[in-house]
């Protein structure tokens, strides 16, 4: 695969996970993450790989991965205190 090609994949991954860590559950963004540790560790064990470029694939698979469950959760945050706030000024109209 050329470097374009998985550069777009890995673009693709991250759109898609963004968008479902949006609208499933909290915890679905543990899930990835573990899924890429579990794949990172089969890498370990069954492929001949320098251990300092797995440690880089690695912690920067993650961080990216817990970066977007992370924006997802404070944007969901986020929207749920607007709605509060939209909420209580409707009360307080109807007072």
């Amino acid at each position: 695969m050329s470097d374009f090609k998985g550069i777009l994949l890995g673009m693709l991954v991250v759109a898609v996970l963004y968008m479902l860590d949006r609208y499933l559950p909290r915890w679905f963004g543990a899930i990835p993450g573990a899924g890429f540790l579990g794949f990172i560790i089969y890498i370990v064990f069954t492929k001949e790989v320098s251990l300092l470029s797995i440690v880089t694939v690695l912690l920067v698979g993650e961080a990216v991965l817990n970066g977007i469950w992370i924006d997802a959760l404070v944007n969901r945050k986020r929207k749920m205190k607007k709605e509060v706030a939209t909420m209580k000024a409707k009360d307080l109209l109807r007072k």
